[in-house]
């Protein structure tokens, strides 16, 4: 793994905590670190088409999640600006350290569907979101597989574009 890749997954990890732990202004501190790492390898353009896709997609799904009783987030009736700076996050981070999954998308797939449960009960052990039943995590488990596996295969499926 290159140091970029390193670097990436650092912030990454630094952003999850900062926005489940810390809410949106240290949530925000840690996003704009990773927008500034994309910025000074060169790579903001294309990381930034990621993670607005990302943004909507997540945005959407934790929204779906609420009012399928899968998740609660005191009451909020949109997913939080918190857990939507995630899903940037994480678009920021599919060029550089999940870049790996782009010729593997079943593994990223695989991976993301054993992921998830674990992202959602770590939130809830730091009192960022209540998990009502969670058996019902199987149900974003099956999501996130399909939309990481998907979503690897079509990003590395884009001709022309340099995705290091």
């Amino acid at each position: 793994m290159s140091r970029a890749a390193i670097t990436n997954v650092l912030l990454f990890q630094a952003t999850w905590f900062a926005c489940v732990a810390g809410g949106v202004w240290w949530g925000l501190a840690a996003l704009s670190a990773m927008i500034g790492f994309s910025w000074w390898v060169g790579r903001l353009a294309a990381d930034a088409a990621v993670a607005l896709a990302a943004a909507g997609i997540g945005a959407c799904l934790d929204t779906l999640w609420i009012y399928a009783g899968v998740l609660n987030f005191f009451g909020a009736v949109f997913a939080p600006a918190w857990i939507v700076m995630l899903w940037i996050g994480v678009g920021l981070s599919v060029n550089h350290s999940l870049a790996f999954f782009k010729s593997r998308p079943l593994l990223g797939g695989l991976l993301a569907a054993v992921a998830a449960p674990v992202c959602y009960l770590s939130g809830e052990a730091l009192g960022a979101v209540i998990v009502p039943d969670p058996a019902l995590l199987g149900a974003i488990s099956a999501v996130w597989f399909v939309l990481f596996w998907l979503g690897f295969a079509k990003i590395a499926a884009v001709p022309n574009v340099d995705w290091r």
